[in-house]
């Protein structure tokens, strides 16, 4: 399985070669065309899709944390809020609710996310022969 760990927090995606035209010609390059008979480059096809799925992941390793803080953030306020006002409360606590939901949608989204990438990383070892580590 797959371990990643980001060091920066990152909310928006790079885009490999600056944008996503760019970055989905470089992908179809380097697959190679039954056209000229070219092969796929798979050391250059894992590269970029490694650097594609770390993108990803620190993107969504950092909204995790984000979502993590704000909800315990919220449930606080709430907690303080209990014997001042009962309307402020309860809003605070739905929005604490709320950032939980988020919270466990996206750590479901990075297990998918991780699983897709252990399964490329499978595919590519078995195309090319070779027993690549997956870090």
């Amino acid at each position: 399985m797959i371990h990643r760990k980001f060091d920066n927090l990152k909310f928006t995606r790079t885009y490999i070669g600056g944008s996503k035209q760019r970055e989905n010609e470089l992908f179809l390059e380097v697959q190679g065309t039954k056209e000229d008979n070219s092969e796929c480059n798979w050391l250059e096809y894992r590269r970029m899709l490694k650097e594609y799925c770390d993108d990803k992941l620190n993107i969504l390793l950092s909204w995790i944390l984000v979502t993590k803080n704000l909800r315990l953030i919220f449930a606080a306020l709430g907690a303080l809020a209990l014997g001042i006002n009962v309307v402020a409360t309860i809003v605070i606590f739905v929005v604490a609710a709320s950032f939980h939901g988020m919270y466990w949608y996206l750590k479901g989204l990075e297990a998918r996310r991780l699983m897709e990438y252990n399964f490329s990383l499978d595919i590519i070892n078995q195309e090319t022969g070779l027993t690549l580590a997956k870090n």
